[in-house]
């Protein structure tokens, strides 16, 4: 979620399985969620009381809880789910912070105009105008980039320094640190060394469970309590909306008031699992993801009651999933992060490639989001990633090392006939669940014609629909070990002319959606006129990120909830 969701290899498993497929969602059921008006704070009726109240336990709320701590104010932290963690914790755990503190220490240089105008040409890349002192955003926007590039490196200090999260630089996945996602463009100055991990116990680089273990186990040091399987269905406010504190319910539908009298701070994640609000707000049609399945859009809800304002609202982090696996399990245990393989090719129902197949994640399934309007349908709603025995030889993410194990969710066929065969079976069997999305009749014929034109690029080394193999982050995955390459580009080798060959259909989803409330640079929810919710907060992906549709690099996601999720809580502790 890279990301920050999930960006931890599909090998390494910290969280199991069964406590993310199953769904805490019996304390909303049944309740109306939104806001409650009370005239008189003090006459009311409160089984506690407490200086912040934080809603959610994933990286956001919790740099929130321990901002709030550190600044002496007393805090409850509650949580809908099970466990702590939200969808943090199934994540790879790194954070994107430019010139963070191990940049400066090596000597990476990253200039802050730079990384502004980096992080506004990937975020808005309609408005970017190079010579503009926003570089094209509106003030807002450019504001909160501000925020990220001035505080994110502070943050991730500061929290080092009180003991709340300790940080390592930038391997990440590799020897080498990851390349930002578009450390070929231009504007990016700084491409290396923004990615910083969690450590884990021994002091190495960590995950998302190492990153909520630490600033758990820091909050509950420092006097905060977590209630957990308790979800916050109303937000209290008096007649002037100031906020005063919140209605809960726990699983078994007893329902708490608890008053905060310092303020009260969403980092509840955004709405994925909300099939209404996908529908409703984004503009890509998708049917899950990689968030927890209590990532329901309840702030949302409550944002509007309140008069907030809303932003970003038809954006997400996106990913690829594996169609099997996403009808399953709306919550999906990984998701598609990258392709793996050199002779494979990534096809819609036309037989033809859409994009290249090496590079992110976010940007990958973008390509789903084409509307033929002569054909009046999304002709890559579904994609289809072919491949070969040769491309398992390589490895990679999706591709199973040879002589292993074939998920039963990748179609195996002698020939491309067979497969295409198969790939239609698959389709129609799945149609009460997707709708009506076939083959093309002329599938075959296109398939085998890309397969020829691949062959030619495989030879001259260039790929000249869509240069796989050329940026950066592609050739940060590099093949397995011990695999020799042959040939002038490594990511690209014909396909064989005989089988096996192997087929995975994939489908739009996302890590998490990224709009909401949107929040000031105190992180402090603002209404429709601008102004404040006075006592009333947000961070991560249940506010409107100022990222716009970019994916900056590994960690986007988190480094701003990180940031913005201390920010919240250290404001709100300096509220009188």
């Amino acid at each position: 979620m890279k990301s920050t969701l999930s960006e931890q290899p599909e090998t390494t498993s910290h969280v199991s399985r069964r406590n993310f497929m199953k769904a805490a969602t019996m304390a909303t059921a049944g309740a109306v969620i939104g806001a409650s008006v009370v005239t008189d704070a003090n006459a009311q009726a409160w089984n506690e009381e407490y200086d912040v109240v934080v809603v959610g336990s994933g990286g956001a709320a919790l740099a929130a809880a321990a901002a709030a701590v550190h600044g002496g104010a007393s805090v409850k932290v509650l949580e809908k789910a099970e466990l702590v963690g939200g969808t943090t914790i199934k994540s790879g755990g790194v954070y994107w912070i430019p010139n963070n503190p191990f940049m400066v220490a090596d000597g990476i240089a990253d200039p802050k105009e730079d990384a502004l105008r980096y992080m506004a040409r990937c975020a808005f890349p309609h408005l970017y105008r190079p010579d503009s002192p926003t570089f094209g955003m509106t003030d807002r926007n450019h504001r909160l980039m501000e925020v990220l590039y001035d505080r994110g490196s502070t943050v991730i200090q500061t929290l080092s320094d009180i003991g709340a999260l300790k940080s390592v630089r930038y391997p990440t996945y590799g020897a080498t640190p990851i390349p930002d996602y578009y450390a070929n463009l231009p504007e990016n100055k700084a491409p290396l060394g923004r990615s910083v991990h969690p450590t884990d116990a021994k002091g190495e680089p960590g995950y998302g469970s190492d990153l909520v273990g630490q600033l758990q186990t820091f909050i509950e040091g420092h006097g905060a309590t977590i209630a957990l399987e308790t979800a916050v269905i109303k937000v209290v406010v008096d007649e002037n909306r100031k906020v005063l504190g919140v209605v809960a319910r726990t699983f078994d539908g007893k329902e708490l008031s608890i008053r905060a009298r310092k303020g009260v701070i969403f980092g509840s994640g955004g709405f994925t699992q909300n099939p209404d609000m996908r529908e409703t707000y984004l503009r890509i049609p998708v049917l899950g993801g990689c968030a927890v399945p209590t990532n329901q859009g309840d702030f949302v809800k409550i944002a509007i009651d309140l008069g907030a304002q809303l932003g970003n609202m038809n954006e997400a982090w996106l990913q690829q999933e594996v169609l099997d696996e996403v009808l399953e399990f709306n919550s999906v245990p990984f998701g598609v992060f990258f392709l793996g393989g050199d002779s494979m090719v990534m096809v819609n129902k036309f037989g033809r490639r859409t994009c290249n197949e090496k590079t992110t994640y976010n940007e990958r399934t973008r390509s789903h989001l084409v509307w033929d309007p002569a054909r009046g349908e999304y002709v890559n709603r579904l994609q289809f990633m072919i491949f070969d025995e040769h491309a398992r030889g390589f490895g990679g993410v999706m591709i199973p090392p040879p002589g292993e194990f074939v998920p039963p969710y990748i179609i195996t066929a002698d020939t491309l006939e067979e497969l295409a065969k198969k790939i239609d079976e698959k389709l129609a069997s799945y149609e009460d669940r997707i709708g009506h999305f076939r083959l093309d009749d002329h599938f075959l014929d296109g398939l085998k014609e890309t397969i020829e034109r691949f062959k030619g690029f495989a030879e001259t080394g260039k790929d000249t629909d869509f240069l796989r193999g050329e940026a950066p982050i592609d050739r940060y995955f590099a093949p397995a070990q011990g695999f020799e390459v042959k040939g002038p580009n490594p990511w690209l080798h014909p396909l064989s002319d005989k089988g096996p060959y192997y087929a995975i259909v994939l489908a739009a989803g996302t890590l998490d959606t990224k709009g909401g409330a949107v929040y000031d640079e105190h992180s402090r929810v603002l209404d429709t006129r601008d102004q404040p919710i006075e006592g009333l907060y947000v961070a991560g992906n249940a506010g409107a990120s100022p990222s716009g549709q970019s994916y900056w690099g590994a960690g986007g996601t988190l480094g701003l909830a990180i940031t913005f999720g201390f920010i919240a809580g250290e404001h709100a502790a300096q509220r009188s």
